[in-house]
């Protein structure tokens, strides 16, 4: 029985990072679309190979920290920006949802922490 929690968990957490990783590449692929880039344009802009850049938008992969920089500066954007997934505009939802995961999760409190005051908001 605690290994059916387990997976049932484990699959959860997978398929919440693939959301993520989906509506990320949606995201990106929209504003790179308003600019009027290519995959290719961006791939070379931020320094990756353009199969890489296809496996974001495509919700396959997740960029590097220092890559979400640059696609911000590159797409002309705040960082927050290539977050804000259409489905997700409601705070109320978006405060439950972080609040959720943080209690739920260590690793991923860890994360925002460091991510909140790398960008000087802590």
């Amino acid at each position: 029985m605690m290994c059916c929690i387990l997976n049932k968990s484990k699959n959860k957490m997978f398929n919440y990072s693939m959301d993520i990783k989906k509506n990320f590449g949606a995201r990106l692929k929209e504003l790179r679309v308003q600019k009027g880039y290519t995959q290719e344009k961006i791939s070379e802009q931020i320094g990756i190979q353009p199969e890489n850049y296809s496996r974001i938008e495509n919700g396959f992969a997740f960029p590097k920290p220092e890559n979400i920089a640059k696609l911000s500066d590159v797409l002309q954007v705040e960082v927050a920006e290539l977050f804000q997934f259409k489905h997700f505009d409601n705070y109320d939802d978006i405060f439950q949802a972080v609040l959720n995961k943080i209690k739920s999760d260590k690793d991923t409190t860890v994360i925002i922490y460091r991510f909140l005051k790398s960008l000087g908001k802590l």
